[in-house]
């Protein structure tokens, strides 16, 4: 065989990183659905405390969906009791330190829950604004059932 004979083999160019034929290459679909638990509306169904706390963290920014009226109530009993707990701790503390032969420990414990009480709220006012909504839903769906 000739070096100057052209060979058949044309070569293929591969799909830009960004369109659709890519991605499918990857595994990646647009026509899959939500197979994905993270991404698939929440569906209301009757929990106990620990899976109803699973639930407001794995639904942080889904508000589709519905929210049962158990799931509701655990999640929001946790939000609640968590919340007393950490400010009634800080309180309590606080006025272990108002006298000058606190220890350097309870100081150093009072500072590190003034700092986590924002975080706390900030954490967890998302999860229970879209809890709220899906409960919404449901409730409206159940009178439109009516």
């Amino acid at each position: 065989m000739s070096e100057n004979q052209p060979t058949r083999h044309r070569p293929v160019e591969a799909p830009s990183l960004d369109t659709p034929e890519a991605l499918a290459v990857g595994g990646f679909h647009d026509d899959e659905g939500y197979e994905d638990e993270y991404r698939a509306p929440a569906s209301a169904e009757q929990v106990g405390p620990l899976r109803a706390v699973r639930l407001l963290y794995r639904h942080y920014l889904n508000s589709r969906g519905e929210a049962s009226a158990s799931e509701f109530w655990w999640a929001l009993s946790y939000l609640l009791m968590g919340t007393v707990l950490i400010v009634g701790l800080a309180s309590w503390l606080n006025t272990l330190i108002e006298s000058d032969q606190a220890s350097s420990i309870a100081r150093t414990l009072f500072m590190f829950l003034v700092v986590l009480i924002p975080l706390w709220v900030a954490a967890n006012i998302g999860p229970a604004i879209t809890l709220t909504a899906r409960r919404r839903k449901a409730v409206q769906n159940e009178r439109e059932k009516l």
